[in-house]
C-alpha cells in the first residue's frame, strides 16, 4: 500500500518534535522551562533571585552572591506542581469529517520537583557552591481515544542540572562568580498513526520515540553593592546543546484481517535507532534588591531568554532507508519581569509575596497540541520562620493564570487539523529549609 507508506513517512517527520519533548504542563515558566527550585523563589514569584544573595540558593541563581554568606549553608526544597488543562474542539480530517474520540478531560499530570543548594565559606573573600535542580520538565498524557491522538498522546521531558561554582570578592562593592553546569536530558514522545481508511478499525498503530543525553554549559554572574541597602545582580546562563540518541518503535495491533502482512512490514520497517539535537536556551537576568527598612525589602528581576534556538529540529534515523525529517517550530525570544516584597513581622517570622509576567515563546500561530503554551501571570506568597539562629523553615504557594490558548494546527499531512482552544491554570506549592553551620 504506497499510501500507507507515505502516511508513515510523514509520521516520521512528526516524530521530530520529540527533540523538544514539550508536553503541555503549565508551570511557572514559559515553554517547557521550570522556575521552581528554592521555596524562597516561589514565595516572591521569582523576583529578585539574581540580587537577593541571602541564602545558599544563590549558588544557582547568581553564584557571585555567595560572597555575602558568612557561614557554610545548605538549603533544600520540595515543590509540587498541580496543573489543569482542558481541550475543547475537534480534529478535522476532511471538509465534513472529524476524528472520533474524546476531548480528554484534564490532559496534564501533577509532578514534583526539588532543589538542593550548598555554599562552603572558604574565606571572607572566596566561596564555593553546588546546586542541583530541574530547570526544564513537562508531563502530558492524552487518553488513547483523544481526538488529537494523531498529533500527540504521551509527551514527557525530565531534566536535572548539576552546577559547581566559585565566587570571589573583588572589593567591598563588586563580586563575581561562576562555574560549569552538567545537564541530563531524557525525553519520550508517543502518538497514534493515521492509517487512512484503516484508522481505528483494528486499533491505531502507535509510535514511541525516546532518547537521552548528558551535556554541559556554564553560569556566570556579578553582584554590585551600590549602598549598604541596595544591590544589583547580573547573571548569564549559557545555552546547552544535547545530541540526543535513542530509539523509535512502532507497535502494530493484532492482525485481524485489516492490516495485511505487507502493511505491518512497512510499519515495522520504521523501527530504528534515531538521533537529533536540541539546544536548551541561554538567558540573561538583571536583578535588584533594596532593603528599605530593617523590616521591609523590595526586589525585582528582568530576564531575556533565547528560545529562538528552537527554530527547526532535524531527526535522523540510524537504519538505512528510513527517512529523516526537518521540523519547523519557530519559537520566539521571551521576556520575564517580576516584583516582590519581604516583610519581617518579628525577629523570627518573615512574610513574602510577589507578582510576575512571563511571556511565552509560543504564539497563536505556532501553538500545537504538544505545546499549547501561552503568556502567564504568577502570584506568589510565602513565609520563613527561624526556628533557631541557624535553622529556618520555609513555605510558599503560587497561582499561575494563563492567557487565551486558541489552536488551529495540523502537525502533519495525515494528523488532521486540530481546531479549538485550551483552558489552563496551575497551582504550585513548596516546603523548604535552610541550615547554617
Amino acid at each position: 500500500m504506497p499510501t500507507v507508506k507515505l502516511r508513515h513517512n510523514v509520521f516520521v517527520a512528526g516524530l521530530g518534535t520529540v527533540a523538544l519533548a514539550c508536553a503541555a504542563t503549565p508551570a511557572a515558566a514559559a515553554g517547557f522551562g521550570l522556575r521552581e527550585g528554592a521555596t524562597d523563589w516561589m514565595a516572591n514569584a521569582f523576583a529578585g533571585n539574581t540580587a537577593k544573595a541571602y541564602d545558599a540558593s544563590t549558588a544557582w541563581s547568581n553564584p557571585a552572591g555567595m560572597v555575602r554568606l558568612n557561614q557554610t549553608e545548605i538549603d533544600g526544597s520540595i515543590n509540587g506542581i498541580f496543573p489543569t488543562i482542558n481541550f475543547s474542539g475537534f480534529n478535522a480530517t476532511g471538509p465534513t469529517s472529524t476524528t472520533p474520540g474524546s476531548q480528554g478531560g484534564n490532559l496534564i499530570q501533577s509532578a514534583a520537583t526539588g532543589g538542593a543548594f550548598g555554599v562552603w565559606s572558604y574565606s571572607p573573600d572566596v566561596k564555593f557552591g553546588v546546586a542541583v535542580t530541574a530547570p526544564f520538565g513537562q508531563r502530558v498524557t492524552n487518553p488513547g481515544n483523544f481526538v488529537g491522538r494523531y498529533q500527540s498522546l504521551v509527551s514527557s521531558i525530565s531534566d536535572v542540572a548539576f552546577s559547581a561554582s566559585i565566587a570571589f570578592k573583588i572589593n567591598d562593592q563588586l563580586s563575581i562568580g561562576g562555574g560549569p553546569v552538567i545537564d541530563t536530558f531524557t525525553s519520550r514522545l508517543t502518538q497514534a498513526i493515521n492509517t487512512g481508511p484503516l484508522a481505528g478499525l483494528a486499533g491505531d498503530p502507535r509510535a514511541d520515540l525516546h532518547g537521552s543525553d548528558v551535556s554541559a554549559g556554564f553560569n556566570i554572574g556579578a553582584l554590585y553593592q551600590v549602598t549598604s541597602a541596595f544591590r544589583i545582580g547580573l547573571d548569564y546562563r549559557s545555552r546547552i546543546q544535547h545530541g540526543i540518541t535513542g530509539t523509535q518503535s512502532i507497535s502494530v495491533p493484532p492482525l485481524t484481517g485489516v492490516f495485511s502482512p505487507a502493511t505491518a512490514a512497512r510499519l515495522n520497517f520504521l523501527n530504528s535507532g534515531a538521533r537529533t539535537k536540541i539546544t536548551l536556551p541561554d538567558n540573561v537576568t538583571l536583578g535588584l534588591y533594596y532593603q528599605i527598612t530593617p523590616q521591609w525589602a523590595v526586589m525585582s528581576d528582568i530576564q531575556w531568554t533565547d528560545w529562538s534556538t528552537l527554530k527547526s529540529i532535524n531527526v535522523t534515523p540510524t537504519t538505512p532507508g528510513v527517512p529523516g525529517s526537518v521540523i519547523q517550530e519557530n519559537w520566539r525570544n521571551t521576556g520575564f519581569v517580576s516584583i516582590g516584597t519581604n516583610y519581617r513581622v518579628t525577629d523570627q517570622l518573615m512574610l513574602q509575596s510577589g507578582v510576575a509576567y512571563d511571556e511565552s515563546p509560543v504564539t497563536n500561530q505556532t501553538r500545537t497540541s504538544r505545546i499549547p503554551d501561552s503568556d502567564r501571570v504568577i502570584l506568589g506568597i510565602g513565609a520563613q520562620y527561624d526556628v533557631t539562629p541557624n535553622v529556618t523553615l520555609q513555605a510558599a504557594y503560587a497561582h499561575v493564570f494563563f492567557a487565551s490558548q486558541p489552536i488551529n494546527n495540523a502537525a502533519s499531512a495525515t494528523s488532521g487539523l486540530l481546531v479549538g482552544k485550551y483552558s489552563s491554570s496551575a497551582e504550585t506549592a513548596s516546603l523548604g529549609f535552610k541550615v547554617k553551620f
